[in-house]
């Protein structure tokens, strides 16, 4: 019947700045059979491609993949990597007329200094103290006493983030080298001439903020904004290598006690609510110290916890990559936990604590013979033979090179299959 033959027309999804998660995830058949998905981009990652260049023009760049999609029916536009794709994807949905965050919000809720400006506001209860630190004259807050804890205004993951001792340590830790300038500016160039448009004499993106520290367990509390109104899918545990401020895995669902993590759930609602972002998932960071009974928010990131999205698809039946595109496409979202086939799930990563050279990652076969012992298994190597580990970000004092996404009926067989699966991928470093 035509009315059938209609419903199975796919959606079009434009997306932006694909990240390697995401386009693991386009590939899905299920998806597949719902979507077809467009990427742009890409290039803007081909060894810093056009972000090289300090000629580099964004708002040019973005007016012309607006002009090359205008009028190719797009449905919906999504970018769930941290930079630039959050940011882009929301000015050129934007200029579509398509749901999305202002871009506005997702440009300063990227920005460390005024998220934290905007938490102060809402949620002065869970927010630390927190003051501007000038890289070329690094100086100790009148408002914090060492030690405290630094970080770029503008950054990833935890590159360049640290706690700080003495001023020496700040001065440190603060430091750039002139590759390191040519790198940052290069990259950044394109967030800091978006952060001029939506702020007056902005906070400069070299600038680094400091916060008084935080402790406990640490968690990622992911949900979505839809019409003004914030749902929270679930919180994750962030489990540090002993000793050490690497993450070693993240697990879900969290193991912290129902009344904490509706303390949680009810912050993160009321912040993400009031904070003006819509149409899109967000994840939250948080502390809890249970010496004190309380929670602190560490940062807020103005996208999907990628990473993640199969871990809820595991647990509750749905990824948070389904509802973005939900979102992305003015759907409603009617999020259900504990509907799927596992109990728990968790993204394990491989780190080594000194720098190294690669001399062999698993091969396509290994990865395979993994997948199929193990369904549902996400692998993700880091790198490649030849390289050293330092070439690619990394934080302070660690160095990725592999990650795992694994689920299972329980904790117990989920740390007994990922022992498995380490020793079915052969790593080999000098």
């Amino acid at each position: 019947m035509i009315p059938k033959l209609a419903s199975r027309i796919r959606k079009r999804i434009l997306v932006v700045c694909p990240t390697d998660w995401e386009l693991t995830a386009i590939s899905s058949p299920l998806l597949q059979d719902s979507f077809e998905f467009l990427t742009c981009g890409e290039e803007l990652f081909e060894s810093f491609g056009v972000l090289r260049t300090l000629r580099f023009h964004v708002e040019s760049y973005l007016q012309g993949i607006v002009h090359k999609y205008r009028h190719r029916g797009i449905d919906g536009v999504l970018g769930t990597g941290d930079y630039p794709g959050c940011m882009f994807s929301a000015v050129i949905a934007q200029e579509l007329g398509l749901p999305a965050p202002q871009p506005r919000d997702s440009v300063l809720l990227s920005h460390k200094y005024y998220s934290r400006q905007l938490q102060q506001r809402i949620v002065p209860e869970v927010t630390p103290h927190f003051d501007l630190i000038d890289p070329y004259k690094p100086r100790k807050p009148r408002s914090l006493q060492f030690p405290f804890f630094v970080k770029p205004v503008k950054g990833t993951m935890s590159i360049r983030a640290q706690m700080v001792h003495s001023e020496e340590a700040l001065r440190q830790a603060t430091h750039f080298t002139v590759r390191d300038q040519l790198r940052f500016w290069s990259i950044l160039n394109p967030y800091s001439q978006l952060l001029r448009q939506y702020q007056q004499s902005p906070v400069p993106i070299h600038f680094f903020i400091a916060e008084a520290p935080l402790s406990g367990v640490q968690v990622t509390v992911d949900g979505f904004v839809q019409n003004g109104v914030s749902t929270v899918m679930g919180i994750t545990d962030s489990i540090m290598y002993p000793g050490t401020s690497s993450f070693a895995r993240f697990e879900y669902p969290s193991s912290l006690p129902h009344a904490v993590q509706a303390r949680m759930i009810d912050i993160a609602n009321r912040l993400m609510s009031a904070s003006g972002f819509d149409h899109s998932c967000y994840n939250i960071e948080m502390f809890y110290d249970q010496a004190t009974d309380s929670v602190s928010i560490i940062e807020i990131n103005p996208r999907m916890s990628y990473q993640f999205s199969d871990l809820f698809a595991r647990v509750d039946g749905q990824s948070s990559f389904s509802v973005q595109l939900d979102l992305a496409t003015g759907e409603s979202v009617h999020w259900l936990r504990s509907q799927g086939s596992s109990k728990v799930a968790a993204s394990f990563v491989m780190r080594i604590f000194h720098d190294a050279r690669v001399l062999k990652v698993p091969s396509p076969s290994q990865l395979s013979d993994v997948q199929r012992r193990f369904p549902g298994t996400v692998i993700k190597v880091l790198c490649s033979p030849g390289e050293r580990l330092s070439d690619h970000d990394q934080d302070v004092g660690s160095y990725r090179y592999c990650i795992v996404n694994l689920a299972a009926s329980s904790k117990q067989e989920l740390h007994a299959n990922y022992d498995q699966v380490r020793l079915l991928l052969p790593f080999e470093f000098v």
